[in-house]
């Protein structure tokens, strides 16, 4: 008697292992088989619009200003617009490893400027000079008027 309820607890374990390893493969197959639907929809997508998101297009627009702009350094950024954090962080992610800081007391000076704002009339106003302009909001300025 004791041999059988022995025998019956070793299979109960060994049922119940089995199961956790079953339902444990399934969960990383599925999460895994998501990722990669997911992958797919985000390489298709890329390839609709070109091969490029907009990080990538906006790194592009500043190839100029790169190029311009000293290898490394302080660089400063100013902007008139309310809500600006995401083209501040993209400007500061694709002009590394130059600091950009929100200050136009800086040598050189990204203007994210509203299209109520002028960027002639603001380098006049600010002592500064238009070097490029990236698009119609985004300008490199350098201190000092020409």
């Amino acid at each position: 008697m004791v041999n059988k309820t022995v025998k019956k607890m070793v299979k109960n374990k060994i049922l119940k292992k089995t199961r956790v390893n079953i339902i444990t493969a399934m969960v990383i197959l599925i999460a895994v088989t998501a990722g990669v639907q997911n992958c797919l929809k985000e390489i298709k997508f890329l390839q609709l619009i070109g091969g490029t998101d907009d990080i990538i297009l906006f790194e592009n627009n500043f190839e100029r200003v790169r190029s311009i702009l000293p290898p490394l350094g302080v660089i400063g950024y100013y902007s008139d617009k309310k809500y600006d954090a995401r083209t501040f962080c993209l400007t500061r992610y694709t002009l590394s490893p130059r600091i950009v800081v929100q200050n136009i007391e800086y040598p050189f000076i990204i203007g994210n400027l509203s299209r109520f704002t002028n960027p002639g009339e603001f380098a006049k106003a600010h002592n500064l000079s238009i070097m490029e302009t990236v698009d119609k909001n985004i300008v490199l300025f350098k201190k000092g008027s020409e």
